[in-house]
């Protein structure tokens, strides 16, 4: 009888186990601050992004993780299984706060949706911040908001493609999931192009929901009905990219006669801009933000002040300074600043023009 239960006690504690490193892909514990080897608290804090599709998210994760073992932090980088769903994001905050994170930073998928987690982690007392948004949510405390202005951003990629194009040709745009990000890159880069060169011509908009192959099935028709246009412009670069493949796959010259911009810096972009098989991304620096984001968290916890609004900077990319912006060269330190509306008029630079 004896050996039954130890068996038995072996395979609950063997199971135990596997649950737990299946948990603890970035290190966990059961408590926010736990006692390490020496006694000193360790901190533990939580990214959440709105999916792991996109590199974007991917290389801020790897910032914020890279940031985060320089001090000896542990770190939860979690996201919901589908990049377009609400609920289950506000329940992997939710999760978090039960596990008693010292600070949570989150790209929320919805704005309003969000504001659920972000109570809840008010509540439980834990520091909330913001990442690649400065666009404040409508209820709930936010002790920062971190990221690039995206109506700016996107207005000068749109002053690019004047520039490109010789301020007359045809565009069309691929969004992303409907909602603040997408509303504000895109509203921005119609401005551009509507100030700088009216001859350049949006003839269609689609949104291809942030990912390559829905962008190389949207653009693929998009060509098929009218053959003329000139450049694609995606909300993020993983449509930017799609386009340019369906476009390959016509028969389509990339640079020579039909051109790709989009937004987010990603290293797969860069290494397809110095190929010639895209054109240009407006680079946010999405690996040097996920490490603001964890300098950030310090400074709050230290009992530091920080700024409502710290904005990053963005950069846009192409062959003549892709090496530059690798490198780190272009990066400007971020600066407080004022809060992106999600009302469809300009901000940041832009802002009063």
């Amino acid at each position: 009888m004896r050996q039954a239960q130890v068996s038995r006690g072996l395979v609950v504690a063997l199971i135990l186990t596997s649950v737990a490193l299946i948990c603890c892909t970035f290190g966990c514990s059961s408590t926010g601050r736990t006692e390490g080897g020496t006694g000193a608290s360790r901190v533990r804090v939580a990214i959440v992004p709105p999916g792991f599709t996109s590199p974007f998210h991917v290389a801020i994760k790897d910032g914020a993780f890279a940031e985060a073992s320089k001090r000896g932090w542990e770190i939860d980088i979690v996201a919901a299984e589908r990049e377009g769903d609400f609920a289950g994001q506000v329940a992997v905050v939710e999760q978090e706060v039960r596990k008693g994170v010292d600070a949570i930073a989150i790209n929320p998928i919805d704005a309003k949706a969000i504001v659920t987690a972000v109570r809840a982690a008010n509540k439980a007392g834990i520091p909330v911040f913001m990442h690649n948004l400065i666009t404040p949510v409508d209820n709930g405390e936010v002790v920062e908001y971190i990221g690039y202005d995206q109506w700016s951003g996107a207005a000068k990629l749109a002053q690019y493609t004047c520039d490109l194009l010789d301020g007359e040709g045809e565009v069309f745009i691929l969004t992303g999931i409907p909602g603040f990000h997408a509303n504000r890159r895109t509203q921005g880069y119609r401005w551009g192009l509507e100030r700088w060169c009216p001859g350049v011509k949006v003839v269609g908009e689609q949104t291809a929901e942030w990912e390559r192959e829905k962008a190389v099935n949207v653009a693929t028709m998009a060509l098929q009905q009218r053959s003329e246009i000139d450049l694609f412009y995606g909300n993020s670069d993983e449509m930017g990219i799609g386009a340019c493949i369906a476009a390959e796959k016509m028969g389509r010259r990339v640079n020579e006669d039909i051109w790709c911009v989009s937004i987010d810096g990603n290293d797969v972009t860069l290494d397809l801009i110095e190929e010639g098989r895209t054109t240009a991304t407006l680079g946010v620096y999405p690996n040097l933000m996920g490490g603001v984001v964890i300098q950030q968290m310090e400074k709050v916890l230290n009992g530091e002040d920080v700024p409502y609004i710290l904005e990053t900077p963005s950069i846009v990319v192409d062959a003549t300074n892709v090496s530059d912006y690798r490198s780190g060269a272009t990066w400007i330190e971020p600066k407080p600043g004022l809060p992106e509306l999600d009302n469809g008029l300009p901000s940041g630079e832009y802002a009063g023009r």
